[in-house]
């Protein structure tokens, strides 16, 4: 007789989880939570809660077969990796294909088809419609397994695409190692900003971490549902879950101002239309003793010298754009990048840490949105004026900062300021007619005006 390899506990284990799942939906699911009584809290806390209605269900399936599905898609599922401008995400194909595999392949996931089962029958599908008030539910199956590794995210939107009712994710990590806020991957919901409909806030005001077991769910509302996944910082307890929606017979009404609508601008509407001219407000002309004498204290030589500017525009005219490196002067740009790393270091930001929404404001640093387009922090005129640092003069001081030459550029800050340096080389550089005349003697294009702002962004997405 052969002698069999597959230890005791394991076939114990296999054959708990074939039995829930030949028994159905109601050996897969917490049957005290589907009563009348259960449903009726559920939909109290679902319309009570904030910054729109949602739900987290715990611990709402039978814990021996989530371990078993937990195994199924880690051994016997591909996941494909996908990066787009939204996230960035290991994925597999629709689950709902599942019935359509061969025997061999269905046999190795008994599990996850009958918690697809369980969560997609007429039953269960009543009971989301009663706490979420969603109306009817088509029988459409839409959903995936999503890992988030390391450094894995979702970018802000609200989720709206189609037939779409309810947005439903089911967390699968590591029953054995708690989830805590510090390994990231947060699933983190966005008040819309007052006065501004379909608009929303650049801070979420409710976030749930992916815990074991639990099933998060909301109704999916147009210019409203605005969520985000918060980067997983983990390197070892990658993000598991299965997410996916419940469909409705036709499109919800309001689908115009949806986020994916609103990115759709027409062409021209995303151009800067307040450019700037030039200090001086001429730009023609060669590039004077004057203008070299300015550009000295700023750039890199190499790229004021005339042979080198042909290479910079043969690069442009076959690339359409040009990257040039190392262009501030050595000293320059060290002293800028130490004060960004002090002033992180101060505010406790780095080391693997997500900082909280209120790190970087003020100090001249506002917060630019909406985060389903765009999210950073950006140094303003105004708020640089009302900063503690200042920039002023025509030489900086570096006292106090090792390995920084005193001696070079037009920088005088009382304080060593990230944004304040940045603003002084966009200012005193940048927006110089000097700095124009370069860019034509490079490119043989004529520069007439410019447009440009300082920005900052944080860690987390």
């Amino acid at each position: 007789m052969a002698e069999d390899s597959e230890p005791a506990a394991k076939r114990s284990k296999v054959t708990a989880y074939l039995s829930c799942a030949q028994r159905g939906a109601e050996a897969v699911i917490r049957q005290d939570l589907l009563s009348a009584e259960s449903r009726k809290q559920l939909r109290q806390q679902h319309d009570a809660a904030k910054p729109y209605t949602h739900l987290v269900l715990k611990d709402l399936f039978d814990p021996t077969l989530l371990r078993a599905v937990r195994d199924e898609v880690i051994h016997n599922i591909s996941a494909t990796y996908k990066e787009t401008d939204l996230f960035k995400v290991f994925q597999t194909g629709d689950l709902a294909n599942m019935d359509a595999l061969d025997p061999e392949s269905a046999s190795k996931l008994p599990a996850l088809m009958a918690l697809r089962d369980a969560i997609y029958s007429q039953e269960f599908r009543g009971f989301v419609r009663d706490i979420t008030g969603a109306g009817e539910l088509s029988n459409k199956t839409d959903l995936s397994c999503n890992v988030y590794a390391q450094g894995c995210h979702l970018l802000n939107h609200d989720d709206v695409i189609g037939t779409r009712a309810v947005s439903f994710i089911i967390y699968l990590a590591d029953p054995d190692a708690q989830w805590t806020a510090e390994d990231g991957g947060a699933l983190e919901l966005y008040p819309l900003v007052a006065g501004k409909p379909h608009t929303p806030d650049v801070r979420p005001s409710t976030s749930h971490l992916p815990i074991w077991n639990t099933m998060a769910m909301f109704v999916v509302q147009p210019g409203r549902s605005f969520h985000a996944v918060q980067e997983v910082l983990s390197a070892d307890k990658p993000r598991l879950s299965i997410s996916g929606w419940y469909h409705a017979e036709k499109a919800r009404e309001g689908k115009e101002h949806a986020s994916l609508q609103q990115l759709q601008i027409k062409a021209g509407e995303d151009q800067i239309h307040q450019h700037a001219e030039f200090q001086g407000g001429d730009t023609e002309g060669e590039l004077t003793e004057a203008d070299l004498q300015l550009l000295r204290q700023w750039v890199n030589a190499a790229y004021l010298k005339p042979d080198n500017w042909s290479k910079v525009q043969s690069k442009m005219e076959v690339d359409g754009s040009v990257q040039l490196q190392q262009f501030l002067l050595q000293d320059v740009a060290q002293w800028i990048q130490a004060a960004a790393v002090a002033q992180d270091k101060a505010e406790g930001i780095g080391n693997g840490r997500i900082p909280e929404f209120s790190t970087g404001y003020g100090q001249g640093w506002e917060s630019i949105g909406p985060p389903h387009k765009q999210r950073y922090l950006r140094y303003t005129a105004v708020a640089a004026a009302a900063a503690t640092n200042t920039v002023s003069g025509h030489a900086y001081a570096a006292t106090g900062t090792p390995g920084i030459s005193s001696s070079t550029a037009g920088i005088s800050v009382s304080s060593p300021d990230a944004g304040a340096l940045l603003s002084a080389v966009k200012q005193q550089l940048f927006q110089s007619g000097a700095f124009a005349r370069l860019l034509r003697s490079m490119l043989g294009v004529q520069i007439l005006k410019h447009a440009g702002e300082v920005r900052r962004f944080r860690a987390g997405a």
